[in-house]
Order: C-alpha cells, then structure tokens, then sequence
C-alpha cells in the first residue's frame, strides 16, 4: 500500500510539475491550460485545482479563483502541496487568517501530523495571535518532545508579556515565562545559545539584574559570546561601580581604540573614583598604547564633560588645546569633524574663535592660495566645516557680500579640487574629497536664496552641483541636496530624475519617501506622482507579508532576540505616517481624474471609502522619516532646537493629513443619500483645521525665524500646509459641504464664496528677464486645478445621489420612503457654479499654455557644459507640469459639463 501511495504521489508531481513551472515564469494563461489538461484526466485532484485558481487570481479573475478555493478548503485538504498551494492563494489575496482556518481543519482531521502542526504555528505566527501560538506549540512538544517546539512556547508567552497590561505582565505572564525555562535548565536541556539569551531576555524584562548576573557567572555562561562586556555592562546597572569600572579598565587595554568601554569605563568610574585619576588613565593609555587611537582622547573630552556638570576643576586639561592636538592627528579622517562637534559647545564662543585661528594656521591654505595635496586638501573641508558650525558663515558675523565672496571661493576650491584628484584616479563608485567644498557652497547658495529671494543662486547651486556629479557619480549627499534645490526652484521634474539616481528601495520607500514623492503632484507631475505614490503604497501593503517572513524565520532559526525588533519593525510600517498620507494623496489624485459622474461614482465605489468612521488610527501614527540624511553643518546655538524641525514638521504633516483626509471623505459623503448630517459635520471639522489648527502650527513655525527655511528642515509638509491655507481650498470646501447640507443646491452665498476664493485663481507667471523659482506658481496651479476637481466631485456625487432614480434605488433597500427632489430643485444654482468653475478652469488652462511657452533663464554663463543640462532639465520640467496639469484641468471641465447637462 505504501508502495502504491508512493507511485501515485511521483505521478502526480510529474502532472503538476509543468504548472508550477509555467507560474514562476509568470506565464498565467499556460499555466491555467496545464491546469485544465490535468483536471481533465483528475477532476477531482486538489492541488491541480488550487493551481488553476492561482492561475485565475493572477490573470485578473479573483472572484472564480475564490470560488474554487471555497470549494477545496470545504473538502478538508489534508496533503502539503494542496495546502501549501492555498498558502500562497491567500497570502496574494492579503487574507492570512485564512491560511489559519485552513490548517486548523487539517490538524483537526489529522490531529497527529507534525509538519501540519508546525505550518499551523507558522500561520498564526503571521497573525502574530500569540494565545494561538503558545497552545500549538505546548501541542507540538507533547507530540515530538523536542527543545525548539518548547522555547517556541515559550516565546509565544514573552510576546504576550509584551503586548499586555505592564502589571499583569510583570505578575502573571512573565513569571510563567521563567518557570518555564527554569525547569529546562534544572533538568540540564538547556541545548544553544539562543536558549540562554531568551532565558536572559525574560529575567531583563521583570528588572532582575541579580538575576542575570547569576546566569552569567554561572554553567550556562559558557553559551554566551561576550561575556566580559555584558558583566561589567550588568554590574553597571547593579550599581557595583567599583567592580565595573575595574571591568571595563581590561576590556580598555585589551581593545584600545573602543569607544563604548570608554564611555561606560566613565559612567562607572565617576562613581567611585576622582576625575583626576580617570584623566591619569587616560593620559597613560594615550602615552604608552594609544598613539593612533581616537577614543582614548575623546574620552578625555567626555570627562571633561563630565566634570564640568560636577563643577570639578581639572589639571593639565585645557579645552582648547586638546581640540587643537586632536584635530592634528586625525584632522584628514571624515570623522574629525564630527567627533569634534560633540564637545565644541564647551568652549565660550571666543575660545572658539581662538581655536578657528589655531587651525588656520596650521592648515596654512591662504585666501588666494588652493591646497597641493589631498591630505591638506581633506584638512582645509573639515577646518571650513568647523568654521561653519562656530557660526561663521551666518549673520552677524559674515554680511551677504562676505558670504557671496566665500561662495565664490568654494566653487573655485571644487574646481581646483577635482584637478587635484581626477576620477580616473578612483574607482566609480568613490567619493572625490573635493565634494565637500561643493556642498558647503550649496548650503550657502540656499541661505542667499532665502535671505535676498534671487533665484540665481538656486540655479547656480545647480549648475555646481551637476557638474559634481560629473566627477563623483555615486556621492549620494550631492544627489539629495541637487534634489531640494530642484524642488526650491519649482522643477520637480528635473528632482525626480536625481531621486531616480539615489535608486532607492525597500524600507527607504518609507524613511527617504519625504524627500520628493509628497511633492511630486503639488509641482504638477501627477503621472510620475501617480506611479511613485502607487509603488509605495505597495512596498507598505507587501511588507505585511515580508515582515510575517522574517518572523517565521526567526522561529525556525531560534533567534529570539530578533523576533521582538520584527514585530516592531511591522508596527512601524504598517502605522507609517508616509503610509497614510501616500494612501490620502493616491486616492484624491486619482479622484481628481475623473471625468464623468459615472466613473466618479465606479471609483468611489472601488476605493471602498466610508466617510461616516475615520480609518487613520490618530494614536498610533509613527514618524519614520531619516532626516540627519540630509547632510549640513548648522550653527552651535541652533543645536538647542532641532535645527531640522522634526516635531514641528510631523505636526505640519498631521494637520496636513487631517486635512486631506476630510476633504476625501467630504468627496465620499457627497455621493451617499442622506448625507447632510455627516456633510455638516465633516465641513464644521474641515473649517475648524483652517481657522484653528493651521495657523497656530504655521505660528510656531514662523517664531523660529528664518532657521525654519533651513536647507536641513523637510520642504514637503510645511509648503503644501502653507499652501492649502493661504489658497483657502479648506475654506471653501467645507462651506461648500455645509451648504449642501442644508439646500439641495448651491445658494447666492456658496456662489459669492466660490467667486471670491483665491484658490481657484492663478498666481502671475514669473519674470521671465530674470532668474526665477516657479514653486508658488505651480503649487498655486496645482492647487486651482484640484480644488475644481475636488468641488466638481462634490457637485456630481451629490447630484448624482439626488437624483429619482438613485433615491428609488436605495428605497428599495432600505425599505424607508425618502421625498426625492424635484428636477427644477436639481437645476436650481448647479448651472451658475458649473458656468462659474467652467470659466475659472478655462482661464487656468490658458494660463498653463502660456508657461508651457516660457524660455527660462538661469543667470548661468552660457558657455559652461553644465549650463545647458540644468537649462534642458529645468525647462522639460516646466513644461511637462505644465502639460500634466492642463491634462486634468480638460478632464475636470468634462465633469463640470455634466452639471449643465
């Protein structure tokens, strides 16, 4: 018998075995026609079934392949292809649980299986139901009595812990937790490493450090790696100063150049000994082993700091000296700077000033004079870099001439840099040195910008930048800032093609996305914003199934400590303030498309919107966003605030979202019947966030100065809030939604409102004699054409709602009696707002026709080979926003036709 199943399972491979090849080179329809040869010979076999539906699903057709799934999953599939088949069905299909419900018929039919037991852990690892997951593998252990099904339970309990009351956790959950392991290591079956460290992760989670220290002195210590470092980290948190400070003081001679001995060696040592002594030490290391190793000298930094918070008074450290010697020795390391930075804030400004001069000195590259060799050359960047950060590239103490003059005299010091080392001297993907002068320009370039508003000197930030690329392809500090300045500039297009350079991916989707992708619609390129905003939505939608991946991975590799930072990795994606907004912006873009009532009423239905509940979960939101990518080196005292404005920018992106998200589900209750008491409700809210919320953000924003327009702080947020409110778009829609909500048209008022609002006129096209930005215009153009986009919508989807037949529709299925509105009532005012937005769309139409003509000029010497780049970039721009937005504009006054009609 066995024999016969066995002959019978190798000819149903060799059957199936084309159909699995055809799915995974993607060719769905051969593999459907496999599908079918098979089932033709087997109608009844399951996993050539499940594979046709697979097929279906990928070809479009979900709705057949369900019901096939329906009806397999009713049979109770028991083998591992038909239900690993299945797997992947409804994995595609984003639902998991139902990839639980089906091993949990399985196990329940075949209740001694062990590899149907172990896919049923894996499932609700997915879910992460980790009740379900503890009470599996408790089954599994009893089963096959084996360590990793019980530390699986055991986990499962931690991750409980984790996600439950902090009392009961403590009292209840954690303690059986460690009961559990207790009585694997009493009866010697403790097996690897990652045993001991889960032991060790329940002891740290109940605060017994005593504990702890127990397990690493004692016979389970010999598992763990690093164990000299995690006593003395341990005895640290015990408060055994003394023992941990003599801890780290080996682990210092042994490893001289480790900057967190030294660090923790301090947090110790300070407890139980005296500044002096810790600086002997120092003195020591440095003068007998610690010649080339930085950390021992940043350590005396440390102390120092240290001992001032003490008011402790130190002999033989002078500050200034010991910045002075540390820049000499590793002045031509990148690190210097930063390393430096850290401690300049111990100086008095004078002493700082004092120590510039030292530098300069020693650097000896003179005002007329250019470095001769890399090493001086690396050294001048960082004592320039230095420069900056002491203030003195800012007012008061440099004057825009001064400031014009040091500019000038960086672009030269690039120029001269790159000859000095030529890119056929490094490989493709090195760094030239001489970037660095590049960027400290561009940093100054944007601050004339900001201060005189001369559009040249965006444009000759982009001419510098371009030509840097040229000689360092791969230095992506020069991509991103090419990126913002594009973006200041208005030539969204040109920043989309250095974005493109940066190849971003994956998680970056998330933590870089600010970067352009929230302004690629506002500056008028909605197909690109259409396609970027689509893939990000994806990559969040798929991680769902990547993150579940990795933490079935980790259960099956045992790597406990890793399956927490999972989990959390999940919540942070999936609760991504990026995720939501790139979702809002999707969803409104492709509503603003529309051109007839009918294919707003088809997407509406498709986006599945339900205006009555907010679905954005407010208390959970998460700010992902990398900002120190953005490289610069501001001002000491700007380092007591933020100087990149993180808090101030997520509370600009949240009313931002706010915002948007009203204003779609503004577009969605329009379209329902009986909307007026949730269209009331969701304008009071919409004008409550324009007179209220917007203004005191922008006031906090507007109390930091200038410092606010920094190149390091986010654009995105801050312009596009700035923008919905000096437009007014808010304003008038919500007066728009509580109108409808009390007349079945558009009154005299509503009318005047539309008429007046400034959102629906153009901003003047920038002089064309001189440089300019075009931001304002287009941000204001976009917004015109969406604000008539969004305001069509509302009409016809209220219209559309009101109407006999739609009423009839929904008495039907409500069963209640609703006065339909007469056709006159209908009429009445549609036609003077559909004449009156018809003819704001059309002067916004030859207003863009008019740009899509415009020669820019740059201000740029017409001779240099990276003028025309920036001139070809910039000028495609324009006219492709220009195109894009006339391309929606044209749709709208379709749609507004209708009111008319």
């Amino acid at each position: 018998m066995a024999s016969k199943a066995h002959v019978d399972n190798t000819v149903n491979e060799r059957r199936l075995r084309p159909i699995y090849d055809w799915l995974d080179h993607g060719n769905n329809k051969k593999a459907l026609q496999e599908a079918e040869k098979v089932l033709k010979k087997q109608p009844s076999n399951q996993c050539a079934r499940v594979l046709k539906a697979l097929a279906l699903l990928r070809l479009g057709k979900e709705d057949n392949c369900q019901m096939i799934m329906e009806e397999v999953r009713a049979e109770v599939p028991c083998d591992d292809s038909t239900l690993q088949a299945m797997s992947i069905c409804y994995r595609e299909i984003h639902k998991p649980d139902k990839i639980s419900e089906l091993y949990e018929a399985a196990v329940k039919a075949d209740p001694t299986n062990e590899e149907l037991l172990t896919h049923l852990f894996m499932s609700y690892v997915r879910l992460c139901d980790f009740k379900k997951q503890q009470q599996t593998a408790v089954a599994l252990y009893k089963l096959k009595p084996k360590n990793p099904y019980y530390f699986w339970a055991v986990m499962s309990v931690v991750m409980q812990a984790m996600q439950a009351d902090e009392r009961l956790a403590k009292a209840v959950v954690l303690p059986l937790a460690e009961r559990m392991v207790l009585k694997m290591v009493n009866e010697g079956r403790i097996e690897a490493e990652q045993e001991v460290h889960l032991y060790l992760m329940v002891l740290e989670l109940q605060g017994k450090e005593e504990a702890i220290m127990e397990v690493l002195t004692g016979p389970l210590a010999f598992r763990l790696s690093s164990l000299p470092q995690r006593r003395a980290t341990l005895m640290l948190q015990l408060h055994r100063y003394s023992e941990a400070a003599s801890t780290f003081k080996e682990l210092m001679h042994e490893d001289i150049d480790n900057w967190t001995y030294y660090r923790d060696y301090l947090a110790a040592a300070l407890k139980s000994e005296t500044p002096q002594k810790c600086l002997d030490l120092l003195n020591e290391i440095i003068a007998t082993k610690g010649e080339k190793a930085r950390a021992p000298r940043l350590a005396r930094f440390e102390l120092l700091k240290h001992a001032r918070l003490l008011k402790i008074e130190l002999n033989s450290l002078d500050s200034t000296q010991l910045m002075h010697q540390y820049f000499t020795q590793f002045g031509e390391k990148g690190c210097v700077v930063g390393d430096l930075k850290l401690y300049l804030h111990l100086l008095k400004p004078d002493e700082r000033l004092h120590l510039i001069k030292k530098l300069e000195q020693d650097v000896a590259v003179g005002a007329d004079d250019y470095p001769t060799t890399i090493g001086q050359m690396q050294r001048h960047i960082h004592l320039e870099q230095l420069r900056r950060i002491c203030g003195l590239h800012h007012s008061p103490t440099t004057s825009i001439e001064e400031r014009i003059s040091l500019a000038d005299r960086l672009c030269d010091l690039h120029k001269k840099g790159n000859a000095l080392c030529p890119a056929s001297d490094r490989l493709p993907t090195d760094f030239c040195p001489a970037d660095a002068y590049g960027l400290l320009a561009t940093h100054l370039f944007h601050q004339l910008w900001v201060e005189t508003q001369e559009a040249l000197y965006l444009y000759r930030a982009m001419a510098l930048l371009e030509q840097s690329l040229v000689s360092s392809p791969s230095n992506f500090h020069t991509k991103i800032l090419l990126v913002r300045i594009y973006l200041e500039a208005g030539l969204v297009g040109a920043a989309n093609h250095i974005f493109a350079l940066l190849d971003v991916k994956h998680i970056q989707l998330d933590s870089l996305g600010h970067l352009h992708a929230p302004l690629l619609a506002p500056l008028g390129h909605l197909s690109q914003a259409s396609s970027t905003l689509d893939h990000a939505a994806k990559f969040f939608v798929t991680n769902y199934k990547d993150s579940a991946d990795h933490l079935t991975f980790a259960y099956k590799y045992g790597s406990f400590v890793k399956i927490q930072e999972f989990v959390e990795l999940r919540k942070r994606l999936d609760n991504s303030l990026h995720f939501a907004m790139t979702t809002v912006d999707k969803m409104l873009l492709e509503l603003s498309w529309c051109d007839s009532p009918n294919i707003l009423s088809v997407m509406l239905t498709s986006m599945r919107i339900q205006p009555h509940e907010d679905s954005i979960r407010w208390n959970l939101i998460r700010d992902n966003r990398d900002l120190e990518v953005v490289v610069g080196w501001e001002p000491l005292d700007s380092y007591e605030k933020d100087p990149r404005f993180r808090e101030e920018t997520v509370s600009c992106m949240l009313v931002l979202l706010s915002a948007r998200n009203l204003l779609l589900r503004i577009v969605a209750a329009a379209a329902e019947t009986e909307s007026s008491p949730l269209l009331a409700q969701l304008g009071t809210e919409l004008e409550k966030l324009q007179q209220e919320r917007i203004p005191e953000v922008l006031g906090h924003l507007q109390d930091r100065g200038s410092s606010a327009q920094s190149i390091l702080v986010p654009l995105d947020a801050i312009e596009r809030l700035k923008e919905a409110h000096e437009s007014e778009q808010l304003k008038i829609i919500a007066r728009l939604a509580k109108c409808l909500s009390r007349s079945s048209s558009p009154d005299s008022q509503c009318l005047q409102d539309l008429d007046a609002t400034p959102g629906l006129r153009t901003l003047p096209i920038p002089c064309q004699q001189t440089p300019a930005s075009y931001k304002r215009f287009l941000m204001r153009a976009v917004t015109c054409g969406e604000t008539l986009a969004l305001i069509g919508a509302v009409c016809c989807g209220y219209t559309t709602s009101q109407t006999p037949s739609s009423n009839k529709k929904n008495n039907k299925k409500s069963g209640k009696k609703i006065k339909s509105p007469q056709p006159d009532q209908l009429t009445d005012g549609w036609k003077d707002i559909g004449n009156l937005l018809v003819e704001r769309a059309s002067v916004l139409d030859s207003v863009l026709s008019m740009l899509e003509k415009v020669q820019l000029q740059t201000g740029l010497d017409s001779e240099e080979a990276v003028t025309a780049t920036v001139v070809q970039r910039s000028q495609e721009s324009i006219a492709q926003s220009s195109r894009e937005i006339k391309s929606r504009v044209q749709l709208t006054i379709k749609l507004l036709n209708s009111l008319n009609s």
